[in-house]
């Protein structure tokens, strides 16, 4: 979407306030007499764009919901995911469906399509973002979906009068954990919990159980790292709390390279702007298919040259997956240097089983058992930052690779 304003028929300054706290990421052309310019939405940008009115002959403000950073909300935004989100839709309004399990790398969608398609069925949901929470704790997860049911609008009169109103948080006038009972029994709402991997081992694995036994409320959990979400949800587990309660899993995954094509030039195209093939092919071969890293190269791309956007969008990536993966690192120190050794073996290109344990030991100059090393990879596996197919392991994020092949030290 492109908007277009002239400045004999607007009053600029206030228009350009109200455009700029609608769109957080648009990007500011402005055309000043002698030379050109570009500001991204910024209150820096504004400041300096009032600044200088006087001299504007043109501007415009060119805005691509393809390429916003936040997860889409509307389905004219969702790029290609069209087979899982038919089969979302079809979970959410199958009668006999009472648990969806979203999974897929970081940066595939997967939020996207949770929020695309509670809204297209209309359904009445609650949403809880696990990373909100202020810890990863039942108690603070039951806060936080009565807090959510407490605020939607189809509450009924006479459950809302049971709601208090504290200053510190909310709470239900009865009991804490008969009120959130109550209120989804009567409501049997869908409970949407996005990035429930970081609430394994809390506790919330039996809240659900028992929503599963107890209501008829849908259940629907998205998640990154595929071996703590299959714990969570008790595969193969008899002694976990969700165990053998059925459920329909949704696979996101990179797009292919023509797909990834098409999503950059839809993007660029619904904002006006033109990129050339080749700085389009070469985004494309560098970003892999990772919709969340294209998103992040598009929206730089509208506001500078390809080949800067290119750039800056690959360190800012790298730079982030790097902070992840050391996130993960800072829990196993003792074994900080076989976790590194893994991983940039694969970063240069996917191995086997067996090969791959012998470029470590190579490596490392030190025997490793088969066990050890199996549950090094399993916990590389679980947590997303290796992919296995068959007997053959590979790691999936291109700027991840990116990273482990040099461009960030530790």
């Amino acid at each position: 979407m492109a908007i277009r304003l002239s400045a004999g028929k607007y009053w600029l300054t206030s228009t350009i306030r109200k455009i700029m706290r609608c769109y957080p990421t648009v990007i500011l052309f402005h055309r000043m007499a002698g030379f050109q310019d570009i500001f991204s939405g910024t209150k820096r940008g504004y400041w300096q764009l009032r600044g200088g009115i006087s001299n504007l002959n043109r501007y415009a403000i060119t805005v691509s919901m393809l390429f916003d950073l936040k997860p889409k909300e509307k389905i004219k935004d969702f790029f290609n995911y069209k087979e899982e989100l038919g089969a979302f839709v079809g979970c959410l309004t199958n009668k006999s469906t009472r648990m969806v399990v979203i999974r897929g790398l970081r940066r595939t969608g997967k939020s996207s399509l949770l929020k695309v398609g509670l809204n297209k069925c209309g359904v009445k949901f609650v949403m809880v973002d696990a990373r909100e929470l202020s810890s990863p704790s039942r108690r603070s997860f039951e806060s936080k979906l009565l807090a959510k049911l407490k605020a939607v609008k189809w509450l009924p009169a006479a459950l809302l009068e049971k709601i208090e109103s504290v200053d510190v948080g909310v709470r239900v006038s009865l009991r804490t954990d008969e009120g959130i009972w109550e209120l989804l029994k009567a409501l049997n709402p869908v409970i949407a919990v996005d990035e429930v991997q970081m609430l394994k081992g809390t506790g919330v694995e039996a809240f659900f159980a028992a929503v599963y036994d107890n209501t008829d409320c849908k259940i629907v959990l998205t998640g990154s790292e595929v071996g703590v979400l299959d714990a969570f949800v008790g595969k193969d587990n008899p002694k976990a709390a969700l165990f053998g309660r059925g459920f329909v899993e949704i696979k996101m995954h990179p797009l292919e390279a023509e797909r990834s094509r098409e999503f950059l030039m839809a993007g660029f195209k619904e904002a006006g702007k033109s990129l050339p093939e080749d700085a389009i092919r070469k985004a494309v071969a560098e970003l892999d298919g990772i919709v969340g890293w294209l998103a992040i190269f598009g929206n730089s791309a509208l506001g500078s040259e390809p080949a800067n956007a290119l750039a800056d969008s690959v360190t800012k990536g790298t730079l982030l997956a790097h902070s992840e993966l050391q996130s993960f690192l800072g829990a196993r120190r003792s074994a900080e240097k076989r976790y590194l050794t893994l991983l940039r073996l694969l970063a240069g290109g996917p191995m086997r089983w067996s090969v791959l344990k012998r470029e470590m030991q190579a490596v490392l100059n030190e025997r490793i058992a088969d066990s050890q090393f199996s549950n090094y990879l399993k916990s590389l596996v679980a947590y997303g930052f290796v992919a296995v197919v068959g007997n053959i392991y590979e790691m999936p994020d291109p700027l991840l690779r990116r990273a482990l092949r040099g461009g960030i030290s530790n």
